[in-house]
């Protein structure tokens, strides 16, 4: 008896203990963890670090925090003379306070530097919100203590792709658009190694700023997808943040000045990089997630947004306004260089007018062109931003005008150079008092040779002479260069007082470029598509993400830096045609006029492949694009239109899953009414015996 009695004892005392240690199991996985939840999404909070994970439903997909050390975000600090990224994870305090459903305020104080010295009085503080089926994540202030706080990134390496294990991509509006494909086999065929190479190495990682003429990006949102689901981010309209991006890079770039490897794994992720000198703004991302979307549904995402946010104005539209629009439907962009405006009357670069003349009765009886847009570069007797007068020793006025009724005769359309954002030092006029200047009366922009003129004197130059040209010549279009190919992170209301000038003289108008805040002004840009140099299609694919959203509200033509006549890392001139028919732009050639004879060959064929297919896609929505092959060489675009285009852009032939063969550096086109176009790009080659001396 007494030994059941012991036995009972014992054992109420390990029930006792079990229950104490469930009840001690259960209260800390409550504690650790903080929830809100919608019918699409699931966000878990882990209250040590502050960091979270976003389960999407309806694929099951669960998109995990920084998997690299579960960072929730990076301030960066210039402490003594040094940047250094904090990790915010590292606080001594994460407050995570739960409000309502479908709301949770997170506070980080005082974070530690890498040596475990405290940033005493920092405090970060975030939340994180359902609304609409979507997660608002926003920073709210940042109290910066006595330290000089300059950037935040935050949420750090969310929504991440580990390399080769989840297949999918990060889609980067960068120019055009590119995606990023987060697994390395099958790539590009010979071109692997580049690959796999550059994801070992820190151009697989940086910052791109928003809206600017080089490296940045066209539009405010990116995102990253799987084979089942995606994420796009839209920044608040208000906002201003870089991009910064690692592609399939492990981090080494973190520990080369330690002289240690990395020991985390390959992955792709996109942060959001907040200015936090920048006080007049919501640090605010909004991120949708989409069942099995890929580029395209991200896009289209944003399409939404961009109408919402008054950027979007159809084509449409603004041909019932100005029916010399309609000119533009299956134009050849032909920008004739005379060495302007860089220089007046250039030796050997300079054209008579009577050459130009020539030039587009050739295009049009010869050459058989149907629609051209011609641009020329080198009328006036001026250097820019005096564009006036027509140049007399070229032909004046007079010999102009013919040239002009030309283009009007052909249905064409003409305008000449114009910019009123630069003055050069090789202007016998060159003058600095057009230069912005500093609050303590320095000159900026001076080294930027293009842009150094105050935006908000541009209007006033502009006003002086183009209502003069417009009369004399009775132009029907005009091209404004520079001015609007960058969106500036200051007060642009010079810029917009420019473009509502320009769009007054109701012209068909277009500019370099272009930002999408200038669609409603502009109906075509010239340049937003790819730079010639590498940006990130070095280790990526191009897609048409700002047609996917803007096709069809502005006409979008080659970059005069890279044309289709020329060779680039964006391809000759077969790839770049083909492109053009994929993503639904026009046909650029730039030329001078001793190259003209040259251009000939080219110039008949954009006008045979490309023009009847811009023709027709004009005013459609680019509702698709797809890869279609493992190598992401075939790919293919549907148009509202009912068009579709399939093109390979390699030299290889390949069958679709559907057994057709496209043939390499070959297309098929299904029009509207059925009818089809198909054909290739071969080389030819021709020579003569040899012969003996």
């Amino acid at each position: 008896m007494k030994r059941n009695n012991k036995f009972i004892g014992l054992l109420m005392v390990f029930l006792f203990t079990i229950g104490s240690f469930t009840t001690y199991a259960n209260s800390t996985t409550e504690a650790t963890q903080t929830v809100i939840e919608n019918t699409k999404i699931k966000v878990t909070v882990d209250k040590k670090t502050g960091s979270f994970t976003v389960l999407e439903k309806a694929s099951n997909h669960l998109w995990k925090e920084d998997p690299w050390v579960q960072a929730a975000g990076l301030l960066t600090v210039k402490n003594q003379g040094k940047i250094e990224n904090i990790n915010i994870s590292t606080s001594k305090k994460i407050k995570v306070e739960k409000e309502g459903e479908a709301k949770l305020k997170l506070t980080f104080t005082n974070p530690a530097f890498a040596d475990g010295t405290v940033a005493k009085d920092v405090e970060i503080s975030t939340e994180l919100r359902l609304k609409n089926g979507n997660l608002e994540v926003e920073v709210m202030y940042v109290k910066k203590g006595d330290y000089n706080l300059i950037e935040l990134r935050y949420p750090t390496r969310a929504f991440s792709l580990e390399t080769d294990v989840d297949k999918g991509a990060a889609v980067i509006p960068q120019k055009q658009g590119v995606i990023c494909p987060s697994y390395i086999s099958p790539m590009n065929g010979g071109s692997f190694c580049m690959w796999d190479d550059a994801t070992y190495y820190k151009k697989t990682s940086g910052k791109l700023p928003l809206f600017n003429n080089g490296i940045g990006l066209t539009m405010p949102w990116w995102g990253t997808h799987t084979e089942k689901t995606a994420v796009v981010g839209i920044v608040d309209v208000s906002a201003r943040p870089d991009m910064f991006y690692n592609i399939n890079n492990n981090g080494q770039y973190l520990f080369n000045s330690k002289g240690v490897m990395s020991p985390y794994k390959r992955i792709a992720f996109l942060d959001p990089v907040w200015k936090l000198n920048r006080e007049n703004e919501r640090k605010l991302i909004t991120f949708e997630f989409i069942p099995k979307g890929t580029h395209v549904e991200m896009a289209k995402a944003y399409r939404k947004q961009a109408i919402k946010d008054g950027y979007f104005v159809s084509l449409k539209d603004k041909a019932k306004r100005d029916p010399n629009v309609n000119k533009l439907q299956g134009a050849i962009y032909m920008g004739v260089y005379g060495g302007y405006p860089h220089y007046v009357e250039m030796p050997g670069m300079a054209f008579t007018f009577k050459e130009l003349q020539d030039i587009i009765k050739t295009t049009h009886d010869e050459l058989g062109v149907d629609n051209a847009f011609f641009h020329a570069w080198g009328v006036f007797s001026n250097f820019v931003p005096n564009c006036w007068p027509i140049n007399e020793n070229l032909g004046g006025v007079k010999g102009l005008k013919k040239a002009v009724d030309l283009t009007k005769k052909y249905g064409y359309l003409y305008s000449s150079y114009h910019a009123y954002s630069a003055t050069l030092e090789n202007d016998p006029e060159f003058n600095t008092d057009l230069f912005a200047r500093d609050k303590e009366g320095k000159l900026k922009n001076t080294g930027s040779r293009w842009a150094n003129i105050d935006q908000n004197k541009q209007l006033g130059l502009a006003q002086k002479s183009l209502h003069k040209e417009i009369d004399a010549l009775e132009l029907e279009a005009d091209i404004t260069d520079i001015s609007f190919a960058t969106f500036p992170d200051e007060d642009n209301t010079g810029l917009f007082n420019l473009a509502k000038y320009i769009d007054s003289l109701n012209l068909v108008n277009g500019t370099e470029h272009g930002q999408q805040q200038f669609i409603p002004y502009f109906d075509m840009f010239e340049g937003l598509t790819y730079l010639p140099n590498p940006n990130l299609v070095q280790f990526s694919h191009r897609a048409p993400l700002f047609n996917l959203v803007y096709h069809d509200a502005i006409a979008i033509f080659g970059k005069i830096q890279d044309p289709d006549n020329q060779i680039s890392i964006n391809g000759d001139f077969r790839v770049k045609s083909l492109r053009n028919i994929l993503f639904g732009m026009g046909t650029t050639i730039f030329f001078s006029p001793y190259e003209f004879e040259g251009m000939k060959e080219m110039i008949k064929i954009a006008n045979q492949v490309v023009s009847p297919v811009n023709r027709e896609t004009f005013f459609a929505e680019l509702t698709n694009h797809e890869y279609i092959s493992d190598d992401f060489k075939v790919q293919r675009s549907n148009f509202s239109s009912g068009t579709e285009v399939t093109v390979n852009l390699g030299p290889v032939d390949q069958k679709t899953k559907d057994g057709e063969v496209i043939p390499g550096y070959g297309y098929k086109v299904i029009y509207s009414d059925g009818k089809i176009a198909e054909g290739s790009f071969k080389l030819s080659y021709s020579a003569s015996p040899a012969k003996k001396m």
